[in-house]
């Protein structure tokens, strides 16, 4: 690193800045002068009005510090990026990580604790399970001190994380899904199916492919066929309707008689708790209840749907996580 060094902001006109000088105002918060930039007497009385009256500058006889704050973050973000991610460096020492594919965001939350509890670097990721877009920013990488030694990045890297990646992008697979509507007041004409349009518009939203509709009575073993048959040349399946504890929902049943695995019964978010993950050869299975007629901006499928489109199975542990924040504002607001 080039050496710097602190002096007055009237000592420092003629000379280059050693790191960014920022300014926060109603409208504004940004740097307002940038490290390699080289102060004018003009800028002296700019960088007093917002509170910067000694400034580092780049000075030969100065002393060195490290690796500096721009080097630091876009270094660290660089290790534990995984595919699809890429890294660019922002102002006022800033690393940014935005996917480079339509897909799911994983983050190691056991990892990423461990990096914030160095009280070095602060790393802040979007939620793992979110579904991004190409070109969106799904974490940043900031420093603490101005500058950390030069190995520090891989002391990070590799003696706390053990040289694993924690941030992931899975690009969308677009699989076709199958979906299955339960009920019988529905098949016998008596009710009007409003559930298929509320997973129809999220598989467009998470980039799946609306595959065949079939209607079911509220018999185990129908709805049961009905899963097996859609899984023979589908993706996926989502079952609607019957999800809860009535005597004559049959859906859970079903699900799971034809299931190698349940992950999950009962999903800890509000609304649309009765539901369920499960998968047949690998193949997942999604059972939503009927509640997401009533909540169609935000339910369950806006929680599995974009690991299924990636193609991730969905981990148990990630469904129970879920139950710190699952009381969702759009439940209390519509409930």
């Amino acid at each position: 690193m080039t050496p710097v060094k602190l002096v007055r902001v009237e000592d420092a006109v003629g000379k280059k800045l050693a790191y960014d000088y920022s300014a926060v105002t109603l409208d504004f918060k940004s740097a307002v002068k940038k490290r390699g930039e080289t102060v004018t007497p003009g800028d002296v009385e700019l960088l007093k009005n917002h509170g910067h009256y000694y400034v580092y500058i780049e000075d030969d006889e100065g002393v060195g510090y490290g690796l500096h704050e721009e080097e630091a973050v876009v270094k660290l973000a660089e290790l534990i990026s995984g595919g699809n991610i890429r890294v660019e460096k922002a102002p006022e020492g800033k690393a940014l990580l935005k996917s480079t594919v339509n897909g799911l965001l994983i983050v190691d939350s056991a990892g990423l604790k461990k990096i914030n509890s160095t009280g070095v670097y602060a790393v802040i990721t979007r939620r793992g399970g979110t579904y991004v877009r190409q070109g969106e920013l799904v974490a940043m990488v900031d420093l603490i001190p101005l500058s950390v030694p030069v190995d520090y990045p891989l002391h990070v890297f590799n003696d706390l994380l053990g040289s694993r990646k924690i941030i992931h992008v899975y690009e969308s697979k677009h699989p076709r899904v199958g979906l299955v509507i339960t009920g019988t007041e529905i098949v016998d004409g008596r009710k009007r199916d409003l559930a298929t349009p509320v997973i129809v518009e999220k598989l467009r939203l998470y980039e799946l492919q609306q595959g065949t509709l079939v209607y079911a009575r509220d018999d185990e073993k129908e709805i049961s066929e009905a899963i097996k048959t859609l899984l023979m040349d589908h993706d996926a399946v989502v079952v609607a309707g019957g999800m809860s504890i009535d005597p004559t929902d049959r859906t859970p049943i079903a699900i799971a008689a034809v299931a190698d695995e349940v992950v999950a019964y009962g999903v800890p978010v509000k609304p649309t708790t009765m539901s369920m993950i499960a998968y047949r050869e690998g193949k997942p299975i999604v059972g939503v209840s009927s509640g997401v007629i009533y909540f169609p901006d935000y339910n369950v499928l806006d929680i599995v749907l974009p690991w299924v489109s990636a193609g991730v199975k969905i981990p148990r542990d990630y469904i129970v996580s879920l139950g710190e924040g699952g009381l969702t504002e759009y439940f209390l607001k519509r409930r």
